[in-house]
């Protein structure tokens, strides 16, 4: 099984994946071998209809989610496909196999005015504070994920062209910076950064006050603590920005394509969700208003 996943691991890096994407399937794909394992199935490729079955149900029955339950067929859903394609196997086992329906949840967004709040709460008084503008800015103007922004080197920012350069697996886009947050950059990026970094040599854009890079779980601190000074009582976090990002282009006439094209989306109909949620607000604004709704 070993040498099978190790074939399929070298498929899946060849196909524009994000490393969380990568890790997934390969950490569910790993988790079917070991139930195999204990099942004494000692060939992946001999696994029929009825073992998939066996393996879903004993997800339910240890009481996992839907969705984590259905993100798990589909990566034996797209191992199996492989090997179909390999030859390897003759029909794809998982194929006709029931999963829970897991209920698509819209995307969640904040308003404009909210977000226009969130953006004031970093005082540029300290270095911290003009780093902390300068992520959140950056995020709303640009759409990228927390993953993206953490990841980002000081070279794929340009200032003066007001360009962002972002790599997702082995996809790279450009995407406009915007006023607001080219100025906030260049105020960390010549005010801030040097004093922070010291005499590390950290790649990084962003770095905490010690001059390593930031990580996830202290951006998401940060997003927290200026929610809850700004009064915002919507749970949110980076996807939320993200969503804002991408909603308020299309409520002011952005073109799909374009907006699909800067969020990193693979198939424009993964964007096409978004206006989901704007007809929703639409029949919410009608009804409030209309006085015969």
């Amino acid at each position: 099984m070993r040498e099978l996943m190790a074939q399929y691991e070298e498929s899946l890096r060849g196909q524009n994946l994000s490393e969380n994407t990568l890790s997934s399937y390969l950490r569910d794909l790993e988790a079917f071998f070991g139930y195999l394992k204990s099942h004494n199935i000692k060939n992946a490729l001999t696994v029929k209809k009825e073992a998939v079955a066996a393996y879903i149900e004993d997800l339910k029955e240890s009481g996992r989610a839907n969705s984590t339950i259905s993100r798990s067929a589909a990566a034996l859903r797209k191992f199996y496909h492989y090997m179909l394609l390999e030859g390897k196997v003759k029909t794809n086992p998982v194929y006709g196999v029931e999963v829970p329906r897991v209920e698509k949840k819209l995307p969640e967004a904040i308003s404009h005015r909210e977000i226009l709040k969130l953006l004031k709460q970093p005082k540029t008084t300290d270095l911290k504070g003009i780093r902390d503008r300068a992520m959140l800015e950056l995020l709303y103007a640009t759409g990228i994920k927390v993953s993206e922004l953490i990841n980002l080197a000081l070279g794929d920012v340009d200032v003066r062209g007001g360009m962002l350069s972002c790599s997702s697996g082995k996809n790279q886009r450009y995407i406009p910076i915007g006023k607001a947050a080219t100025e906030a950059l260049e105020v960390y990026i010549k005010k801030a950064r040097p004093l922070m970094l010291g005499e590390n040599k950290v790649k990084n854009l962003f770095v905490n006050c010690s001059g390593t890079a930031l990580t996830r779980q202290g951006f998401w601190k940060i997003l927290r603590s200026y929610a809850q000074s700004a009064g915002i009582k919507t749970e949110i976090n980076a996807q939320t920005l993200r969503n804002c990002f991408a909603l308020h282009l299309l409520e002011n006439g952005a073109d799909i394509n374009a907006v699909s094209q800067m969020l990193g989306h693979t198939d424009v109909v993964t964007t096409r969700i978004y206006n989901q949620v704007l007809r929703n607000n639409i029949k919410k604004i009608y009804k409030k208003a209309h006085p015969r709704a």
